[in-house]
């Protein structure tokens, strides 16, 4: 069994400044363009290229590990994935829950520029989880909202990717 790490960065800047009227309803979120959107994986669980759409080479046992992030890292916007929808009825694979772990992060020392030295920091983290429990192929909807660096809410979003699981 293998752990599948999916990395989703949204181009929150352009999110955030095509749609200025985005939706403030958490239920009725805004629809947004497919080239904002970049999911990846490792290169050996991809079939065909990366994008916003995902397909894996996973078999039942896997996990699926979903985190997102911003083009910026946080620094401008911050996105957060708030509710996973599918039609699926948990027979490919189990709802995504949210969990959170605590990180250290490591930042570079003061004045140590050219050199290896660094600092940690620590914090907590959150990823999605799901467990493959066949193959075939899941459509579904996450749930994001976009904050400034205020935290002021930019607007509730969604996007409606897919995963095709195939065996090795």
């Amino acid at each position: 069994m293998a752990d599948l790490n999916v990395l989703i960065a949204f181009d929150a800047a352009t999110i955030v400044e095509r749609n200025p009227n985005a939706s403030r309803n958490a239920d009725a979120p805004t629809h947004v363009d497919h080239s904002l959107i970049y999911m990846t994986t490792r290169q050996d669980h991809i079939i065909g290229t990366s994008g916003a759409e995902l397909n894996l080479r996973a078999e039942p046992g896997d996990s699926i590990k979903w985190r997102e992030t911003t083009l910026s890292l946080g620094t401008d916007y911050k996105a957060l994935l708030y509710r996973y929808v599918s039609n699926d009825n948990h027979v490919l694979i189990r709802t995504p829950e949210i969990e959170v772990i605590d990180g250290v992060y490591p930042m570079p020392k003061e004045g140590s520029e050219g050199t290896p030295d660094f600092v940690t920091q620590n914090y907590e983290d959150h990823y999605w989880r799901t467990t493959v429990k066949r193959t075939g192929k899941v459509v579904y909807h996450f749930y994001f909202q976009i904050l400034d660096r205020h935290r002021q809410l930019k607007g509730y979003f969604q996007w409606d990717p897919y995963i095709t699981i195939e065996n090795p």
